[in-house]
């Protein structure tokens, strides 16, 4: 997929000027959206052009990611990098810059060359099939860009049309409208797509699997306590049907767990069989790259809180973390972060103060690094970005069947099983009394299997607000490796679970309503 999806960019790039260009003229030296379908490399040039949009900072370029973690209990950034730390604070405003405006810019720039592509591929000049193929991922892609937005945002503008004048006046669409597009586009994609690519160069385009995955996501945050207060089964039954789809059909998917959690994200074992979508990055000239590496041993704002920490078990099952007490834990511990007598950049047995001045953590998962020395050439990053993978399915799955059952079934027990099981946890066994929980306790299990499991991958900051939980865990001191409080952060539970549409998209467009209390 490096090989392919970025070798048409820079004729990609002439798209997203064409597509920006209103001259009734067409001129004969350049493209022109008039243009650009009318050879096959214009094609595969657009539909690089709306994969593009995913690396770009608003969505998951440079290290948002990683940021993202920062929004919740898991980590702390120092600084303010990306607008992370004022959402974490409370304190983000209409008129906050950083992440807020430009998440809302980005994904509109993607729906907007993706509703293009799809407006203009029926006289492409393409192969029926790759049409076909083309219309899947396209819709694959705007159904990201909008899950983003309503993820974030709640209601906004839904435009379905390749971009017009007028579209700068439209009201917000109902959540419920923006939902039923996604899915729609989500199964039409699930229809058009195969669950494998046949050549090695098309690994990382969009799947059959990653459209049901990100259907089921979808759909498990519409089943949770803060868009279902009233726990209507219905909806998570609709999560645990999506969810088991994907698990229903793994062996023709390829989908399994990597064995080994901490080698599954390295760059040399990208595309392994865990990952359902992978935003793509690389070190090849004029292709994305990210600042992972930067961010996570230099800068190091993206680091580890100790209330992480003392989220993680013993690895025989025996208790949890204990401040100062860095042996026989969960393996998945090591692997996530360094932490005070760890050998950080090839230095051994290194100070809180080594590892990191604020918070003696360091995060270490999506970086190239274990214990070896600085690599000079690290500021270009191409460690990809699993959006989803296979044990987010497992987990989805047991949260959404899990809140359907009266208690807790096998199939429950064995999907969150499978993931501890290949993390070298023990397994939980209904026959043992201590074991057999009820279906509250089971939910406080899967909750905390995922903060562990997802830790530092940008996942939980979304799991407590659909959790409606993030107002109980944010209002609180943070701290670090000693228990010394850093900062106290504020989450306003009548304002905060949903972002600010940003001003400077009401300046220019009126008809835009500001979410509540904002």
């Amino acid at each position: 997929m490096k090989r392919n999806i970025y070798r048409y960019m820079a004729v990609a790039a002439a798209l997203a000027a064409a597509v920006s260009c209103n001259l009734e003229t067409v001129p004969h030296d350049k493209y022109t959206v008039e243009t650009f379908w009318q050879t096959e490399e214009g094609a595969e040039a657009a539909m690089t052009g709306c994969y593009n949009v995913l690396t770009y900072g608003g969505l998951f370029g440079g290290s948002t990611p990683l940021l993202e973690e920062t929004c919740s209990p898991n980590a702390y950034n120092y600084n303010n990098s990306g607008g992370w730390n004022v959402i974490a604070l409370g304190t983000h405003t209409k008129n906050s810059t950083g992440i807020i405006e430009s998440r809302w810019e980005h994904c509109y720039e993607g729906i907007g060359r993706c509703n293009t592509h799809l407006n203009r591929l029926p006289d492409a000049a393409v192969s029926e099939e790759r049409r076909a193929t083309m219309e899947g991922e396209t819709k694959f892609l705007r159904a990201l860009y909008y899950y983003m937005l309503v993820t974030y945002y709640n209601g906004v503008p839904l435009i379905l049309d390749e971009p017009q004048y007028s579209h700068g006046s439209l009201p917000r669409s109902s959540r419920e409208a923006v939902v039923k597009a996604i899915i729609s586009d989500l199964d039409d994609a699930a229809r058009l797509l195969d669950w494998k690519w046949s050549g090695s160069d098309q690994q990382g385009r969009a799947t059959k699997g990653a459209a049901m995955a990100l259907k089921a996501r979808l759909l498990l945050f519409e089943a949770s306590p803060l868009l279902n207060p009233s726990g209507d089964v219905s909806k998570w039954q609709d999560a645990a049907d999506a969810s088991k789809a994907i698990i229903d059909n793994e062996a023709a998917a390829g989908y399994d767990l990597y064995d080994d959690y901490r080698e599954m994200f390295l760059p040399e074992n990208e595309h392994n069989c865990e990952c359902v979508f992978n935003i793509e990055f690389s070190k090849t000239k004029n292709t994305p790259n990210n600042s992972f590496n930067t961010f996570c041993i230099q800068y190091r704002n993206n680091a580890p809180l100790l209330g992480l920490m003392e989220e993680y078990e013993k690895a025989d099952g025996s208790g949890n973390f204990v401040i100062g007490d860095y042996t026989g834990l969960d393996p998945r511990f090591y692997a996530t972060n360094f932490y005070p007598g760890s050998t950080f950049l090839g230095k051994e047995n290194c100070s809180a103060s080594e590892i990191c001045q604020f918070t003696g953590f360091a995060h270490k998962k999506l970086s190239i690094y274990d214990e070896q020395e600085r690599d000079p050439d690290d500021g270009i990053g191409e460690t990809n970005y699993m959006f989803i993978r296979y044990a987010d399915v497992l987990l989805m799955f047991a949260e959404a069947q899990n809140e359907v059952d009266a208690s807790p079934s096998d199939a429950v027990y064995e999907a969150l099983n499978r993931v501890r099981r290949r993390a070298g946890m023990p397994e939980y066994t209904k026959e043992t009394e201590d074991d057999n929980f009820s279906k509250g306790e089971m939910r406080e299990k899967i909750r905390h299997e995922r903060r562990i499991e997802f830790a530092g991958e940008g996942l939980y900051y979304n799991d407590i607000r659909r959790w409606r939980t993030a107002e109980d865990v944010m209002n609180t001191p943070i701290e670090d490796y000693a228990g010394n409080a850093l900062a106290v952060r504020y989450f306003d539970p009548d304002k905060d679970y949903w972002w600010p549409v940003p001003e400077s998209q009401i300046l220019l467009n009126g008809a835009l309503e500001q979410n509540p209390n904002y």
